[in-house]
């Protein structure tokens, strides 16, 4: 008898990463396609980073802060215009409301979402970071990089979760995708904050350890609380 809710749980389970997969290959293949988010996003990035460059460079004498900071903001910055682009799409086409008919876990729809999310941000991260090496004349230490690549990342899974709760939530509420900068980029304040701390060069054992236990509780936090409410939000 456990034999059997074992194998039913784990076919169950199996289903459910499944679904996870197909939504997040889906909304991959839809932007490898048409190009429209990373391009949007591609381009509010680089100007971000040049305005750095041409307002700021010369006038800010460590070069290290005027990195960081125009690396995170171009990253936020980008992520937040991308996902506008995308909040408008599904809410043209309709996408989101004919998912939601498939007979699946809806908060496995939205773990696919936060899944897709998280790639096209963390391509923003990588490309935000060739822009700052390249216009802002600074090169990251090489012992740095990979945790640039970490923090990059779970900056992505954390600006995600609540990214696809809020665009979610605007759909159906009716707002324009214009006011999601003003809802979101409050939200994602400890991922600027801890992004920004965590890239400065030679900070402390202590300090990086604290830094990066906020980010991954701020990932946590909001992807459970987006895995909990998201079938509520939907269904608003």
């Amino acid at each position: 008898m456990r034999k059997q809710e074992r194998e039913r749980g784990m076919t169950a389970l199996g289903r459910y990463v499944r679904v996870i997969y197909e939504v997040a290959r889906k909304d991959l293949l839809v932007e490898a396609r048409s190009k429209r988010t990373i391009n949007a996003a591609f381009v509010f990035a680089l100007l971000i980073v040049v305005v750095f460059s041409f307002v700021f460079g010369e006038q800010v004498g460590d070069r290290d802060i005027l990195a960081r900071g125009a690396l995170w903001i171009a990253v936020v910055f980008g992520g937040v215009v991308g996902m506008s682009h995308a909040v408008a799409r599904e809410g043209r086409n309709g996408a989101l409301g004919g998912l939601l008919l498939a007979p699946v876990d809806r908060s496995a729809v939205y773990l696919g979402k936060v899944v897709s999310s998280t790639v096209f941000v963390a391509v923003v991260g990588v490309l935000s970071t060739g822009f700052v090496v390249v216009f802002l004349d600074y090169a990251f230490p090489p012992d740095t990089l990979p945790t640039l690549l970490v923090v990059v990342v779970l900056a992505a899974v954390g600006f995600s979760a609540v990214g696809v709760l809020v665009s979610v939530l605007m759909l159906h509420s009716g707002l324009q995708e214009s006011l999601l900068p003003v809802l979101l980029i409050p939200l994602v304040v400890p991922i600027l904050l801890s992004g920004t701390e965590l890239t400065r060069p030679a900070l402390s054992a202590p300090m990086t350890s604290a830094w990066f236990r906020i980010l991954v509780t701020y990932d946590g936090l909001m992807l459970v609380a987006g895995w909990m409410t998201f079938e509520y939000v939907v269904e608003g």
